[in-house]
């Protein structure tokens, strides 16, 4: 059974576990690789966010990965003619073809390196996008509030515009009692002093 390893990694300024049977210190140069590539996007055009400079490493990482994958399907075509002539004795090809054997190793081993940080990065982007998701569903849910917020106050806005209007109406009224009142008490003092006067000259 492989030994799992896990080490922190920083890239584009954000700091993310890495787990996997590779070396810590191959993980950590996987990771390099990756924030330099962000860095270099980044540094052309500043106003990308997060996920879209990610996407664009992927697809540099994966362009560079396709040309890998290009050099040894050449290679192992030139190795496999090689193998044909390897029964000639010709010493010459013969260290020509381990040479060729060597390459192929090597761009193996690069495939391999890039195969890890498009997986990485895949991660990255996966990341990126649930915080977008997130922060979306945030924002909905603070424009929900806002507008319950602006529903309220323009019934709070109704409720003290008709509470105005029945105080105005209740001011009148009150008014118009009054002027009721005072002019009833005329009409009374008047009466009693015509009853007076009548019963004077009785």
């Amino acid at each position: 059974m492989k030994q799992i390893n896990k080490v922190i990694v920083t890239i584009n300024g954000s700091e993310y576990p890495m787990v996997g049977e590779k070396s810590e210190k191959h993980m950590l140069k996987v990771a390099r690789y990756v924030d330099e590539e962000m860095k270099k996007i980044t540094s052309v055009n500043t106003k990308l966010s997060t996920s879209d400079a990610a996407i664009l490493s992927a697809i540099n990482i994966t362009d560079v990965f396709f040309e890998c994958c290009e050099e040894n399907e050449e290679l192992v075509k030139e190795n496999e003619e090689l193998n044909k002539k390897v029964g000639t004795g010709d010493e010459e090809i013969k260290l020509e073809m381990k040479k060729l054997e060597l390459s192929l190793q090597g761009k193996i081993k690069a495939e391999e390196d890039l195969n890890t940080k498009i997986e990485e990065l895949n991660k990255l982007i996966q990341e990126q996008k649930s915080k977008i998701s997130d922060l979306e569903n945030n924002i909905q849910s603070k424009e929900k509030e806002i507008e319950n917020f602006k529903s309220q106050n323009d019934e709070l806005k109704t409720l003290a515009e008709n509470a105005e209007e029945r105080a105005k109406i209740a001011e009148q009224l009150s008014s118009k009692f009054q002027n009721d009142a005072y002019r009833v008490q005329l009409e009374k003092i008047e009466i009693e002093n015509e009853l007076k006067y009548f019963k004077a000259n009785r």
